[in-house]
């Protein structure tokens, strides 16, 4: 359900930021994610617990308490938004992909690290999910390339304390970015100063080599430190809290400002020695909490950032607009600078503790109102955090969702979305935003309640979608049981830690795909019992890759126009029906250009107008078959979707349009097949979808220059000679077929961790043909310590079979093993290679 914007307090403010303390920041590693030190492993694992555990920092501890019991306690706020009417969901995002992240026990921190704020990124080949302290290296159907411990690719002793990673894929530079929280103490209760660390990759590969950055803030540490950029920047951002006269661990002192960086983007991907930065200190804003620099998706010379007035003291009505522009200079520093602009919103509050299914003693912490993420594109600006509402039909107060939409292309940012979404009688709950190329919005979070276990879901709204709505939820990673945790917040309700934020990517590849992360409660044992009496937490994370629109759609062809500018756009309509909830969707479409044309696919739309360009413009060609559907999803804990979808869309018009002064002939192709299915959805949901379409387009018209669609020709004119647009679209629809080959999957890993000199260890691999033909394998060898027992040489996998290859560890001396990779090949055609790296210690 979602709120239409109502008007927020106070007046829109600009200010401009104070100049920024000009540095260059030294490279100080390169680290190769696939040769990286080993891994030390801590035995103590109550050291681990008290080393690696980081409660949630807010910039008013007072005022966060005494909200949050306000809040929890449904007391009568009568400024908490209730939603006062249900509107129309109309469209619901489908999967493909989806596969098993990064859980609890993979925590390279010990047992007891959470929560994971999971994070995801995408590029051409590879899927990347951060955690805390981990990054996993998937290929795109799910298989582990590596796992690595944070802090070893950054180049910093495993033992010491980190937090809050970030990773991103910039589809513009097509280089990784991660950013990452580390102090100067292996315990926050002794650590007297944090880091900016930033790693860039040397390329568009993940395996391949990043280039390591790093900044000290003496004194105060940058909590939650966020990560954007655009065509020439980048930027962190962090919440500053003082340090000193004590340490970081020291929850009273003060919340000193948000901070961040500008640093010189041409640097870091040339892994420059001397990267330009330009140093924001925490007094920019200290009205404002947690800046959060966009991820740019389309071209911008102006690096935007959102950041709000969360628990600061002053008044929760108004979003801040942060424009940074300039760069800093190469290996000096300087040449940013930044301004900002209050636009009023609706008011937002902090939200209640969630309840959990199995446990009413224990809800899930559910944070503040700070914002969570912010992403760009084509002018678009979304912004999402917490909030509390009631919706519509519930007495009971809920934590929800607020999205905030700004319009960047005039002279000052305006609002144009401002919306808060809330489920009746559940609880939802850590927002993360992207956008495809379409400017569809996504976003993935995690829903709980009396009667459901903490999940990981999904939502989404098309760019075209009526403003202020969201389309209707569904659920990609199911939790299977009550969320544990040896931490339990006493001052707040006993809630148990969780978020502290989800995580989505667009596919470079192809960018009607959004990749999504999110943390689940998740029911597993534990592969080495845990010491001492504290409970081991239990999270999660899932990974899924969803759309809106058809695969491999293509928003707008852009051409330069002449005098006799001509444009060719092809459409091709793969209908996607896939249900990850209990839903019927029906989506229904229909091809019109408005252009004089005879053909069966084919329609030739000619305009002929007088007219003289005085200048050179743009003219634009779209065809798109866009699929939608509506629905009402209902989730479960298990169930397998199975969807069939047939269309046969035909076109059938005539134009022929006479331009003025100023001219603008259109014509419009659009494709929209129907669909139709019903599902269940469960975390480990598989939908897969057929379709046919068949396309005719027959015509013979006149069109007039207020023909409505979405393939353009524009040419701007004085009426004093003539010129001819002639576009030709071509619909061709599209099917997938399956590749006839095995497809290589590989589970488990072979860090060994600490084991006694002359004992011996074993570790098993799982190596499973998914594919649908017979797959052949080759498993390498190591030398020792390491010795692969079973499974080694070339066997064949028929598919839907799997092979256990066991690996032996047998330490002879003290210290740390020199890591080896096993080499396992296949004959799968796109994932010929896996390679998994075997370490471990003597003791």
């Amino acid at each position: 359900m979602s709120l239409p914007a109502r008007a927020g307090g106070g007046e829109v403010q600009s200010t401009t930021a104070s100049q920024p303390l000009r540095f260059s920041a030294a490279r100080i590693a390169i680290v190769d994610p696939m040769k990286p030190p080993p891994t030390a492993t801590i035995q103590d694992q109550h050291t681990i617990q008290d080393q690696h555990f980081m409660p949630l920092r807010v910039a008013n501890p007072v005022a966060y308490l005494q909200n949050k019991a306000a809040i929890s306690a449904d007391a009568d706020l009568p400024d908490v938004p209730l939603m006062l009417a249900t509107l129309a969901q109309i469209t619901t995002p489908s999967f493909s992909t989806n596969f098993g992240g990064v859980e609890s026990f993979d925590a390279q921190c010990g047992p007891y690290c959470e929560p994971p704020g999971a994070q995801v990124a995408v590029g051409p080949n590879n899927v990347v999910e951060t955690t805390n302290i981990v990054a996993r290296i998937f290929d795109k159907t799910g298989n582990v390339i590596t796992t690595l411990n944070l802090n070893t690719l950054f180049g910093v002793d495993p033992t010491i304390f980190s937090s809050d990673p970030r990773v991103r894929y910039d589809t513009i530079s097509k280089r990784w970015f991660i950013s990452f929280l580390i102090f100067d103490n292996e315990n926050i209760n002794l650590a007297h100063n944090g880091f900016f660390y930033l790693a860039v990759s040397s390329s568009s590969d993940p395996t391949k080599p990043f280039y390591i950055y790093n900044f000290e803030t003496p004194g105060a540490y940058p909590d939650q430190p966020s990560l954007g950029f655009n065509d020439d920047k980048v930027v962190t951002g962090g919440n500053s809290f003082s340090c000193s006269p004590t340490n970081c661990g020291d929850t009273s002192l003060p919340y000193l400002g948000m901070e961040f960086i500008v640093w010189n983007k041409a640097d870091l991907i040339a892994g420059a020695t001397s990267a330009g930065m330009d140093f924001y200190p925490a007094d920019q804003d200290p009205d404002d909490f947690t800046v959060q620099p966009a991820t740019s998706r389309s071209s911008t010379s102006t690096l935007f950032m959102l950041s709000d007035p969360d628990d600061t003291g002053d008044t929760q009505n108004h979003v801040t607009v942060w424009s940074v522009t300039g760069v800093p200079a190469s290996g000096v520093g300087g040449g940013s600078s930044a301004a900002s602009i209050e636009l009023p919103i609706t008011a937002f509050f902090d939200p209640p503790v969630a309840p959990q299914e199995g446990d009413t003693s224990n809800p899930i912490d559910t944070s503040d109102a700070r914002l969570e993420d912010a992403v760009f594109r084509d002018g678009f600006l979304w912004g999402a955090g917490n909030t509390a509402c009631k919706p519509p039909g519930d007495a009971t107060t809920r934590s929800c969702l607020q999205f905030i939409e700004v319009l960047t292309g005039g002279a000052t940012p305006t609002v144009n979305q401002d919306f808060i979404f809330g489920t009746k009688s559940f609880y939802d709950y850590y927002p993360a935003v992207e956008l495809d190329n379409f400017d569809d919005l996504f976003t993935s979070f995690t829903q709980s309640s009396s009667t459901e276990f903490p999940s990981a879901y999904l939502d989404a709204r098309l760019q075209t979608d009526p403003i202020n709505t969201l389309g209707t939820p569904v659920v990609f990673g199911a939790g299977t049981a009550s969320y544990n945790s040896p931490d339990p917040e006493t001052t707040n309700s006993n809630a148990f830690p969780w978020g502290d934020y989800s995580g989505a990517g667009v596919d470079p590849s192809d960018q009607t795909a959004v990749w999504v992360t999110g943390e689940y409660a998740a029911t597993w044992t534990s592969p080495t019992p845990m010491p001492g009496a504290f409970p081991t937490p239990n999270w999660g994370t899932w990974i899924a890759e969803a759309r809106l629109q058809s695969p491999g759609a293509t928003p707008m062809a852009t051409s330069t126009a002449t005098s006799t500018p001509t444009s060719t756009s092809t459409a091709t309509a793969t209908p996607t029906a896939t249900a990850t909830a209990t839903m019927t969707a029906t989506p229904t479409a229909t091809s019109t250009p408005t252009a004089t044309a005879t053909a069966k696919a084919t329609a030739t739309p000619t305009a002929t107008g007088t007219a003289t360009p005085t200048t050179t413009r743009t003219a634009t060609a779209t065809a798109s078959g866009t699929p939608t559907a509506s629905a009402t999803a209902t989730a479960t804990r298990t169930a397998t979707a199975t969807s069939t979808a047939s269309a046969t869309p035909t076109a059938s018009s005539t134009a022929t349009p006479t331009p003025t002064a100023s001219g603008t002939p259109t014509a419009t192709a659009s494709g929209t097949p129907t669909a139709s299915a019903t599902g269940t959805a469960t975390r480990t949901a598989t939908a897969t979808s057929t379709a046919s379409a068949t396309p005719t387009a027959t015509s013979t018209a006149t069109p007039t220059p207020t023909a409505s669609g979405t393939l353009t020709a524009t040419v701007t004119a004085t009426p004093t000679a003539t010129a001819t647009a002639t576009a030709t679209q071509t619909a061709t629809p599209t099917a997938t077929p399956t590749p006839p080959f095995g497809t290589l999957s590989v589970s488990g890993n072979l860090s060994f961790g600490k084991v006694k000199v002359n004992s011996t260890k074993s570790k098993k691999l799982k190596v499973k043909n998914k594919g649908k033909a017979p797959l052949q394998v080759t498993i390498g060898t190591l030398d020792l310590p390491f010795k692969v027992i079973s499974g080694v040489g070339t066997f064949n996998l028929a598919k839907g079979k799997t092979e256990n290859v066991t690996v032996q560890f047998n330490p002879t001396a003290k210290g740390a093993a020199t890591p080896q990779t096993l080499s396992i090949t296949s004959d799968d055609p796109k994932h010929p290679t896996h390679n998994e790296t075997a370490t471990g210690s003597g003791k």
